[in-house]
């Protein structure tokens, strides 16, 4: 080896190994005062990798374990409700079973009386615990734990997803059964002088006794119900017989003999009709006032009126108010005629109040002669019998309608009878009269129970102008009706309507109800047979077209049409195309009403048959709880192995970096000397020099 000056390799390889040595030295120093045998991606970057992924598992695993404590909280404070709720049906089965009894001698409204306010509250507790219909809990919850894994990141999300399935555990008392749909004509305006008892001017009396109706039936009153399996434009048909009825009682009791009658009737729509079990009462509404109403605790269904009598029992007055709590006023609303036309010389309007007729003649005679409503209010309020028997005309003003007074609050009928068209009341009526309590014309309504769910618009409000067109001859529409059954899977029909010789499913209005209906009765699917299309006549008879609608007890379900081939035919909604709606609630139903024995029987079923929902419910939320008691005991199962497992790869071992910190330590100070001694080896050249 040749001795050298300008190069000292041994000093660079000391040198050299001092570095590395000193570099050792740091490493082991840092680790262990870090703690960490990876403090940097350079120490080991595969390692660390999986250690972060371990780190980032655990994180989320911590958060997810506290959104499940969360969870379990809330399913705890609705478990408590619901154990409430148990308690307050408890009650009302002790209050139904003691108003069932004849034995029970005490005051059934009482009972009954308590029994709706409890109700009530099963309502208001149900939305404290958000388990009333759209409750912020009457849906599937999604509690978000993490840990999850899968061949995607949203399968991992998935995965990570503990759903507890409570969009089927409502617990109001529509949820449970205690409550069923109800026609009763209580949406009336207040003042709508709508009272069947006996100390009234429109009790069953005084409709019965009105001379008008009483002209328009003979001894029998008639409704017709249209529902699922009984939805073709026919309906079934309740011929009421009214011989002996004098109260509302014995109205009840004829209605519901006629429903027996008509339900046992053979035939498969008879059937339907009966399955539906619908039972006339009669309610008192928050005014007091006692109205007839139909209830059925398992089907949405449409009443209509088929003559003045039912069209008065349910409730359809012309506008009858008492503004001073004595005098009627009775409004024919749609008169226009009045108020523009000419009166003939021979125009004439007659007043029956309590048996007794006053007249107003157009004679044209004595200075007085009407030609627009202002003159005829002059000519009437200045009749002396007409001021005899207490009645009186105002008129608003000019286009409006003409409204006629009692002073005595007595019933009273209107007769106009003229030679021409000129003079009207509502509609041209000329030699009509028009009673208490009757319709204007020969379209009586229908009413859609309360308590069920039929389409709406887009703003939420009720959909009432599906109108129909007939279909030409080439006209095709497809109709698309979708329900959802109880675990939210949708079961859609799909009817084609159309009008040929071989298929006149869309030639009327009738056809197409008929066709719809008809589908989905035989569509044998449990779910679709609920929906039913109804026809409801147009707002003004022969002006406005008659409407269509759906109605069903189901919670969700909606309607398709297509644009049929002639886009003005068909059905349409208002803006004449193609159209989806969804259905919602309309009123809020009925209880049932104990202050009978038959209606607390009719409570006892139903509110066995609501314990076991409600168990059915409790069912549910307990296995929410213990879903996430397990998913909580696994995510801490995770979070400890994957601590450990992070804890392998990228904690440091103490112990070894102990002794690599000796050793570290050695080799620094003997790399230190031997660097000293390579320094010095250049030293040696001076003795060379000497000689």
């Amino acid at each position: 080896m040749a001795f050298s000056i300008q190069t000292n390799v041994n000093s660079l390889i000391a040198q050299e190994n001092l570095r590395v040595n000193s570099n050792f030295q740091s490493m082991t120093i840092q680790r262990l005062t870090s703690g960490y045998r990876i403090n940097s991606s350079g120490d080991d970057a595969a390692g660390l990798a999986v250690a972060n992924k371990f780190r980032s598992d655990i994180a989320e695993l911590t958060q997810g374990v506290r959104n499940s404590n969360d969870g379990v909280s809330q399913l705890q404070i609705i478990d408590g409700g619901m154990n409430n709720i148990s308690k307050m049906l408890d009650r009302l089965k002790t209050l139904a079973t003691q108003s069932s009894s004849d034995s029970f001698t005490g005051d059934r409204n009482t009972l009954n009386s308590e029994y709706q306010g409890l109700v009530t509250e099963i309502d208001r507790q149900a939305q404290s615990i958000g388990l009333n219909q759209g409750g912020s809990f009457a849906k599937n919850l999604s509690v978000f734990i993490g840990g999850g894994t899968g061949t995607t990141s949203s399968a991992a999300l998935a995965n990570g997803v503990v759903s507890v399935d409570l969009s089927h555990s409502m617990v109001d008392s529509q949820s449970l059964g205690l409550k069923g749909v109800r026609v009763a004509n209580q949406n009336v305006n207040p003042s709508l002088d709508y009272d069947l008892s006996a100390a009234s001017p429109t009790s069953v009396q005084a409709i019965l006794g009105d001379p008008a109706n009483k002209a328009s039936i003979a001894g029998s009153t008639a409704f017709t119900f249209t529902g699922p399996g009984f939805g073709d434009s026919n309906g079934i048909t309740v011929n009421v017989n009214l011989n002996g009825v004098g109260d509302t009682a014995s109205l009840v009791t004829a209605i519901n003999s006629a429903i027996g009658s008509a339900a046992n009737l053979p035939g498969g729509a008879n059937a339907s009709f009966k399955a539906a079990t619908i039972k006339a009462s009669v309610v008192t509404d928050a005014m007091g006032k006692t109205q007839l109403a139909f209830d059925s605790p398992n089907a949405a269904f449409q009443v209509r009126a088929d003559d003045p009598m039912a069209n008065a029992l349910i409730g359809e007055l012309p506008s009858v108010v008492l503004p001073a709590g004595k005098a009627i006023d009775l409004t024919q609303a749609t008169d226009a005629s009045v108020s523009t036309g000419t009166f003939s010389a021979n125009d004439t309007i007659t007043v029956n109040v309590g048996g007794k007729n006053a007249s107003v003649f157009m004679t044209g005679a004595g200075g007085v002669t009407p030609d627009n409503a202002a003159s005829f209010e002059l000519a009437f309020n200045s009749s002396a019998s007409m001021k005899a028997l207490g009645m009186s005309v105002s008129d608003i003003g000019p286009g409006t309608p003409l409204t006629f007074h009692s002073a005595t609050g007595q019933s009273f009928s209107i007769t106009a009878s003229a030679v021409d068209t000129n003079l009207t009341l509502g509609t041209d009526l000329s030699g009509t009269t028009i009673p208490l309590a009757s319709a204007t014309s020969s379209l009586y309504n229908s009413f859609i129970a309360g308590g069920a769910n039929e389409l709406t618009n887009t703003a939420g409000t009720l959909k009432q102008d599906l109108s129909w067109a007939n279909l030409g001859a080439l006209d095709k529409q497809a109709i698309t009706i979708s329900g959802n059954d109880s675990s939210g899977g949708a079961h859609p029909i799909t009817v084609n309507l159309a009008n040929s010789i071989t298929d006149t499913s869309g030639a009327s209005i009738d056809a197409a109800i008929n066709a719809i209906n008809t589908a989905l009765q035989k569509s044998n699917d449990p779910t679709l047979q609920q929906i039913t299309a109804v026809k409801t006549a147009g707002a003004v008879p022969g002006s406005n077209p008659d409407t269509i609608n759906f109605i069903s007890t189901l919670k969700v379900f909606s309607v398709s049409a297509g644009l049929a081939t002639n886009a003005a035919n068909g059905l349409k909604d208002g803006t004449g195309k193609g159209f989806t709606y969804q259905a919602a609630q309309i009123g809020s139903g009925s209880a049932a009403d104990i202050s009978t024995a038959a209606g607390a029987l009719t409570a006892v079923a139903a509110i066995t048959s609501a314990v076991t929902m409600l168990g059915t419910a409790q069912a549910a939320v307990g296995k929410g709880q213990n879903q996430l008691g397990y998913a909580i005991g696994l995510a801490q199962s995770q979070i400890s192995n994957f601590s450990a497992a992070q804890a392998q790869i990228r904690d440091a071992d103490v112990a070894a970096e102990a002794a690599n910190l000796s050793k570290a330590q050695v080799l620094q100070q003997a790399s230190i000397a031997a660097m000293a001694q390579a320094n010095s080896a250049p030293q040696a050249v001076l003795a060379l020099l000497k000689g």
